[in-house]
């Protein structure tokens, strides 16, 4: 009888051991899972969200007429266009650049009454896609820097895509297609401010004013942007970053990600050593490069003023964004009205940008007359050390000072600037030239 019972205690026993070993093999406990790479999802900066198309603007539009040049300056006129052109179908792209003979670029340019979009780079077709309708599928790897649309048309017409620097020239044809936002500007032209092209290289000419152009002196009072906001959304874990004080500013640091912030400048600077790729030229990306670039900035709510894109390096892979208010580009040589990304293989590898917004601007405003086009050409040529061939664009700007007196206020001084070589420059009164704006790209 007791062999029975212990036999029964220890089957038992066996059957518990093997139950309990069968639930340990097959449990799995919810934890909860710390998805570290995706915090800049999860942080923002500000509410602030903006698409291609408001990133990627044109410099300027010219239209071509009667042998004159007349710039579209105003902001709400340049966008009538471009959403009249959204709503265009371009298609059946074709290369004609064989059919123009070399040394006649600007006859074809100039030759016929048209609009000119001038875009500040080579913009990639894909990002055309973005913010046009372009249905033709066979356009990999073309880039360009101008369009041409005729100022008369009905329905279907053709229009003209350029890369300058590369004498590409396509034409494409625009159907479903209505000119009537262009056609009453065509009509308005003698209230728009003439301009003259100068060229600056046997391709590529500027269009600057032909008379003096009136501006006012800004100021406005700044709002401090949130660093700990900025820690949060670039570093995978930021509950292992260090913090340090250095002259100046703090630096951010979790081991192999490195955040300085400049309170003098108020800017920051992010660097990701380990996202450089080995070999940049093998780096391909479904998403090109600027839309990846807008992309980052979006996800943190990054775009905390208008920022325009200016220039891109396929080659260094990096973007930058340049500060604008109404309609000027505004230039600082220490960044501070900047946004500059540098891509490695996949992963950001550096960041630059201003810690601060412009919130509140004040209503004291100072007029400033400046110089015509032809006056600063002729100041340009007449610097000794300055060669021709390295002035790539002038421009009319703002440049952004810190107020000595107020920290948080900041000037915007109505200037003339070109760029010169990669660095963009300010040409002062009196016809000296002093270093005036942030590194470029060319």
């Amino acid at each position: 009888m007791y062999e029975q019972i212990k036999t029964v205690v220890l089957t038992v026993l066996v059957l518990i051991s093997i139950t309990l070993t069968f639930v340990l093999w097959t449990y799995y406990p919810k934890y909860d899972v710390l998805q570290n790479d995706d915090y800049i999802q999860h942080v923002s900066v500000s509410n602030t969200q903006v698409d291609t198309a408001m990133v990627v603007q044109p410099k300027q539009m010219i239209i071509h007429k009667n042998g004159a040049h007349y710039a579209v300056t105003k902001e709400e006129e340049k966008n009538k266009v471009l959403k009249e052109i959204k709503k265009w179908t371009l298609d059946d792209f074709e290369n004609i650049s064989s059919s123009v003979p070399a040394g006649k670029f600007f006859t074809f340019l100039n030759g016929k009454e048209r609009l000119e979009i001038i875009y500040p780079d080579e913009i990639p077709i894909d990002i055309y896609r973005l913010i046009f309708t372009v249905d033709d599928k066979g356009l990999d790897d073309l880039s360009f820097d101008r369009i041409l649309v005729p100022l008369e048309g009905d329905d279907e017409f053709p229009v003209y895509f350029m890369a300058t620097d590369k004498q590409k020239i396509y034409k494409a044809v625009a159907s479903d297609a209505s000119l009537v936002a262009i056609r009453r500007l065509t009509k308005e032209t003698n209230h728009f401010a003439r301009y003259f092209a100068y060229p600056v290289s046997e391709t590529k000419q500027l269009y600057l004013p032909e008379s003096e152009v009136a501006l006012s002196s800004l100021q406005y009072y700044t709002d401090e942007l949130d660093v700990d906001k900025f820690k949060e959304a670039l570093f995978s874990d930021p509950s292992f970053v260090k913090k340090d004080l250095i002259p100046f500013g703090e630096e951010y640091t979790d081991g192999s990600r490195l955040m300085n912030v400049d309170f003098l400048q108020r800017t920051l600077l992010y660097v990701n050593p380990a996202a450089r790729a080995s070999d940049m030229s093998q780096t391909k990306s479904e998403t090109h490069l600027i839309q990846k670039s807008i992309n980052f900035v979006n996800e943190h709510g990054g775009w905390t003023d208008l920022y325009h894109f200016v220039r891109w390096s396929e080659e260094d892979r990096k973007i930058i964004f340049r500060l604008v208010v109404n309609g000027y580009p505004v230039f600082n040589e220490y960044g501070m009205s900047e946004i500059v990304e540098t891509w490695g293989a996949s992963d950001l590898m550096k960041y630059q940008r201003p810690l601060f917004r412009l919130e509140i601007a004040d209503r004291n405003r100072t007029p400033t007359t400046l110089p015509s086009g032809r006056d600063i050409v002729k100041q340009i040529e007449a610097m000794k050390d300055v060669r021709k061939a390295l002035v790539k664009d002038i421009a009319i700007g703002y440049e952004l000072i810190k107020d000595p007196e107020r920290e948080k206020v900041i000037r915007l001084e109505p200037a003339w600037f070109y760029l010169y070589g990669q660095t963009w420059k300010k040409v002062s009164v009196g016809g000296e030239s002093r270093g005036g704006g942030t590194n470029g790209l060319e």
